[in-house]
């Protein structure tokens, strides 16, 4: 085949812990979402997992795992985040990567990934052999086999960063069109000036590297990319077909590969439905004779370079100004606040620097006299994260490079020592100078990164280098008018989010009331002596030991809770006094509501931090429901005597009676809808007396349903009851036009469609359970918008 075509995604997300926790916490602009990261998954890493093809009719025909497909960035920070919450996305990632090997003669569609995303140019030589040997180490973890590809950050690049991909066993990389600075065929004496972006891009070119390693190197179709994510090509899927296969030569003998590179987010989140076009234009390339689909391995072990090339160092994809995006105010910017200067960018860059600069040798030096080989210590770190530095991965890592038993505190110096690094690289990570504020999440983030390496350092090196740091902050510019320098933003942003060991034991105290996990960076156990239930509120007290995985540091506390309704919340901590003391305590907090001068540090509401407020509210928004249920029941009676005298009833009584009729609603559907007439007589006294239904909630209530039955259906493959269900749900739907998220019942139903054609043949054979197990699957696949055929 001498035409093949490429297709990759540089799927990724910046870290978004609290370094101080190891969570992401509610991020109110991603709302309805918990978070950005989930609002990504929802609109872009899940529905790629099962892209929809759909006829003429909108009724889907085909489910294309595009990663199975298609060249992509397996970034570190993102597919860590995936495993622990969307497991299943996480799953399907991982097969896709073992699908394409069959498809694509052992090579994989993953690449690998420098490890956050910092700017390589911009990083010193030992965080860059870090970078790399952590995003080597990572992706082998998780796939099962060595990396062949490695994605810059950025696709900014030097030959250092090459030089030490090269030397970690890494094949390729890839390029923007414009890095490429000369180029000329393997053993010919003259070079050829392609600068400016006019390198041919439909072949890979061997980079000769000072140690006398080489990679290759494939430079993108940059036209295309550009239609891709900053046009309308992906609003046809045909139409993206057709412009990669008119990318070929016309007429051309020689093999060619076309192939662009986009940012993965493209695919479903910057462009909605984005991955449907991709799915498409997957199938419409497979469909044709005269060329096929490939991956970047595959292509390079096939036809290796002919040609050899110079890059253009510190270059990148997204600054025209080679990577002072990163570090300056070259004009660069979002666009979404074009009069907004960037000058903030050169103060956070050298205040990050400084930090760096000042930490690693003396960390390297304290690191020296507890290990056997530092610089091996710094590279298998990695393993204590990708572990969630859990006991076994912690002692398997001190076993290994402990030169001898260690103390507890040495123990703990070497941890925190590591975590110190670890912060130190994700302070550096390329989003902190990417947008158009300081202010702005990114920023934020690198800041908080660069407070908890700061701290480490104070608690481990006995060096402070906070008031340096934000003194260079200091002279940073603000665009929001809230804040008069970065170092206002420091103190404002990123000091409350820290969180010491007692702040932590506080967390978990008020977490205990509602049955919530504490940080998963934490071991906490508690001894709860003390506990109340009643109608308007809980407590607990007790003695708690608590202890970061992640640097050993650990305390006991005694610790104190009452939850008396969002706006009372009180939460004590202080060192262990004794039961006689606790007790005490208890009695005057649920006495008076008060907690004692004895304990020495006190929270209250307005203490709670955004992400606390989240998930309690959550447990405490259904007992207001089922208070506003229990008004309307006690008031059931007068309300339906004025209503016989013709009395116009006040709003607040209105808006009770919508919540009733709701909540009557959704328990219909939450129950399976067993009478379908009865939910229409309910919604027509609705209509009649011009009450409106919660179109949200009843529609959510309905998607879980049915995604509950269609899993009952997979789970018992001859019981049609499930199905029957699914169909009475959908058809209680209808009456209000619900919206319906029905992305996993759709997903079942096609998995179910084998199992379909036996049992099928089974009715034809006069089985009756069979055929009206088939008949139910039709009925529920048509609800679904799934082709039956």
């Amino acid at each position: 085949m001498d035409r093949a075509i490429c297709i990759h995604g540089h799927f990724y997300q910046p870290p978004r812990e609290n370094p101080w926790l190891g969570e992401v916490e509610v991020q109110r602009s991603a709302a309805p979402y918990h978070d950005w990261n989930e609002r990504v998954a929802a609109e872009c890493y899940a529905p790629n997992t099962a892209a929809r093809i759909l006829d003429a009719e909108g009724v889907i025909v085909e489910v294309v795992n595009t990663y199975s497909r298609i060249s992509f960035t397996a970034a570190p920070t993102l597919l860590s985040w995936l495993e622990q919450h969307r497991p299943g996305v996480y799953e399907a990632i991982i097969d896709a990567d073992l699908e394409s090997r069959e498809r694509y003669a052992g090579h994989g569609s993953a690449i690998a990934s420098c490890y956050n995303h910092l700017i390589m140019p911009l990083a010193t030589r030992e965080d860059k052999r870090t970078q790399i040997a952590w995003g080597v180490r990572d992706f082998a973890a998780r796939f099962g086999r060595e990396p062949e590809g490695m994605w810059l950050p950025e696709t900014a690049v030097d030959i250092e960063s090459l030089d030490l991909m090269a030397e970690a066993g890494i094949r390729f990389t890839i390029l923007a069109p414009h890095q490429a600075g000369k180029v000329r065929a393997i053993g010919a004496d003259g070079w050829t000036d392609v600068s400016g972006g006019r390198v041919e891009t439909r072949m890979p070119y061997l980079c000769r590297l000072p140690s006398g390693r080489s990679i290759a190197i494939f430079f993108y179709n940059g036209a295309i990319a550009r239609d891709v994510a900053f046009g309308d090509l992906l609003s046809d899927g045909r139409r993206f077909a057709g412009r990669l296969l008119g990318a070929f030569s016309r007429g051309g003998k020689r093999l060619e590969l076309v192939h662009v590179a986009t940012d993965g987010e493209t695919y479903g989140h910057h462009r909605k439905f984005g991955e449907m076009a991709l799915a498409y234009c997957l199938r419409a390339i497979e469909a044709q004779d005269d060329a096929r689909l490939t991956v970047y391995g595959e292509f390079l072990a096939a036809h290796p370079p002919t040609h050899e090339v110079v890059i253009q160092e510190r270059t990148s994809w997204s600054c025209t100004h080679g990577v002072e995006r990163w570090r300056r105010e070259c004009g660069c910017h979002s666009g979404a606040h074009p009069g907004w200067s960037q000058a903030w960018r050169e103060p956070l860059r050298e205040a990050v620097d400084m930090v760096r600069d000042t930490l690693a040798p003396r960390s390297a030096e304290a690191l020296e006299r507890l290990v056997h080989d530092p610089e091996k210590a710094r590279d298998d770190a990695v393993d204590l994260v990708i572990g969630r530095w859990s006991d076994e991965a912690v002692e398997t890592f001190l076993s290994r490079h402990a030169p001898r038993d260690l103390a507890p505190d040495e123990r703990r110096r070497i941890l925190a020592l590591l975590e110190m690094g670890r912060q130190a690289m994700l302070m550096q990570t390329s989003c902190g100078w990417f947008f158009d504020d300081l202010t702005e999440p990114g920023s934020i983030q690198v800041m908080r990164h660069a407070g908890r390496a700061m701290e480490l350092v104070r608690q481990t090196l006995g060096l402070d280098l906070e008031p340096a740091f934000i003194e260079i902050l200091d002279r940073a510019p603000v665009n929001d008018p809230g804040y008069a320098t970065g170092a206002a933003v420091y103190e404002a942003l990123v000091r409350p989010a820290a969180r010491d060991l007692a702040r932590v034991g506080a967390r978990s105290a008020l977490y205990e009331l509602f049955g919530l996990e504490p940080p998963a960076m934490y071991a906490v156990e508690g001894d709860w002596r003390y506990r109340l239930e009643d109608d308007s509120r809980r407590g607990r007290a007790g003695t708690v030991r608590v202890r970061s995985r992640v640097t050993g540091e650990e305390a006991l506390y005694d610790l104190i809770a009452l939850f008396a309704g969002m706006d009372r919340v009180l939460l004590g901590v202080r060192e262990p006094g004794g039961d006689e003391v606790l007790r005490a305590a208890w009695e005057e907090v649920t006495g008076s509501g008060t907690i004692p001068g004895v304990f020495a540090r006190v929270y209250t509401s307005p203490d709670l931090s955004d992400e606390e407020r989240w998930a309690t509210a959550r447990q405490v928004l259904p007992g207001i429901g089922e208070a506003a249920s229990a008004v309307y029941r006690d008031a059931a009676a007068l309300i339906r005597v004025a209503e016989d005298l013709g009395i116009p009833a006040p709003g607040a009584v209105i808006r009770l009676m919508e919540h009733a009729c709701n909540e009557r609603l959704c328990a219909m559907l939450e129950e399976g809808c067993a009478d379908p007439d009865r939910f229409g007589v309910l919604a027509g006294e609705m209509r009649a007396k011009n009450l409106r239904p919660d179109l949200a909630a009843l529609g959510e209530a309905a998607s879980r349903r049915i995604a509950l039955s269609i899993g009952e259906a997979a789970d018992r493959p001859a019981d049609p009851a499930p199905l029957e269900e699914a169909v009475r749900i959908a058809r209680c739907a209808k009456v209000f036009s619900l919206p319906l998220s029905l992305w996993e019942s759709q997903n079942a139903a096609i998995g179910m469609l084998r199992h379909y054609g036996e049992m099928q043949r089974r009715a034809g054979e006069g089985d009756r359970n069979a055929e009206r197990w088939a008949e139910a699957f039709r009925r529920a696949a048509a609800c679904l918008g799934v082709r039956v055929t």
